[in-house]
């Protein structure tokens, strides 16, 4: 799967690889130079992904590529073929799965403290956001202790009240480029969501979804 793949892709995406020397192989099998800066940097996505989630063969990585992980690498389960190109995020508690086939674009962001579920043969376009969670929470006294943490202040304490409720998104969807998927959202097998939608509620399957928030305006024609 090169660049020209696709026509918003952000350099080619690489099945695993096992060390430096394989990096530098599978770069230049792109046509692409390799450089020492770059044959490291793939060799150490992959280690990263290697060590923290299930990733099946058939897995490619972008460069661009990261997970973070705060739980049991057992809770991130990336199902091969696919390509992932953006960010996997589990926080502790939080599980993460994506089927075979399906396409993570550039800049998409999966944040889970409840869990995300991706169907088989589902694409989400570049900037695409699926959050769980509320990522911060809602009371403004722990709001603050929390980014107070995050600039390293361990002076303060209280308990993290972040609401999360699980995602499904079914098999054959398609999430048109800059749309958000929020907390608690099913999204039915072979729906297609319109680019810059906000997706706050349940939709079925085999329509199209467009707005904001996101309201069924097309049903398909099944296969």
């Amino acid at each position: 799967m090169l660049a020209d793949d696709h026509a918003f892709a952000d350099g080619p995406v690489f099945q695993r690889v096992l060390s430096e020397a394989d990096a530098r192989k599978s770069i230049e099998a792109t046509g692409a130079v390799a450089t020492a800066e770059s044959a490291c940097h793939l060799a150490d996505l992959w280690r990263r992904f290697d060590a923290g989630a299930h990733a099946g063969d058939g897995v490619r990585l972008g460069m661009n590529a990261r997970l973070i992980n705060g739980g049991d690498p057992a809770m991130v389960t990336l199902n091969g073929p696919s390509a992932i190109r953006g960010i996997v995020r589990a926080e502790a508690g939080g599980r993460i799965e994506i089927g075979r086939f399906c396409y993570i674009g550039d800049n998409v962001i999966l944040s889970a403290r409840a869990s995300i579920q991706i169907g088989e043969a589902t694409l989400l376009g570049h900037g695409v956001q699926v959050f769980d969670n509320d990522s911060h929470p809602t009371d403004a006294w722990q709001r603050e202790v929390q980014f107070r943490r995050m600039l390293g202040d361990k002076s303060v304490t209280a308990p993290m009240d972040i609401s999360a409720r699980p995602i499904l998104i079914g098999r054959r969807c398609w999430i048109g480029l800059g749309t958000l998927v929020m907390k608690g959202v099913t999204i039915g097998d072979d729906t297609v969501v319109a680019a810059a939608s906000v997706v706050t509620g349940d939709l079925p399957a085999g329509v199209v979804a467009a707005g904001n928030p996101a309201r069924v305006v097309k049903e398909l024609t099944p296969p």
